[in-house]
């Protein structure tokens, strides 16, 4: 349940960083392409999405925390699993979709 609350609180805190606080050094993304290349919609719009998804990813393990406060056992390799792969499409369909828009 600690696991669950902890990284729960950290993807929401993340999430909020990114998207209000426009905390883009945490976003390896902004870091790594070129100023000539990186638009201000560009960007604003990556946050936007990484955000959301800290928001929402974090709400999901808050809800995992309580699940298990109410003494439902949730296994933490499939939620873990799915978390990585759920992470690794969204990081790959924001930057493509974020990338088009600069092309146009």
């Amino acid at each position: 349940m600690i696991t669950y609350l902890l990284i729960g609180a950290i993807l929401v805190a993340i999430g909020f960083a990114v998207h209000v606080l426009k905390w883009n050094m945490l976003i390896a993304y902004s870091n790594s392409r070129p100023k000539a290349k990186t638009s201000k919609t560009n960007s604003e719009r990556f946050r936007k999405i990484l955000g959301f998804y800290g928001y929402f990813t974090g709400v999901v393990f808050l809800l995992l925390a309580l699940l298990e406060y109410r003494g439902l056992s949730v296994p933490q390799t499939p939620v873990v699993s799915v978390f990585i792969i759920l992470t690794m499409a969204v990081m790959y369909f924001a930057q493509k979709d974020t990338s088009e828009e600069t092309k146009k």
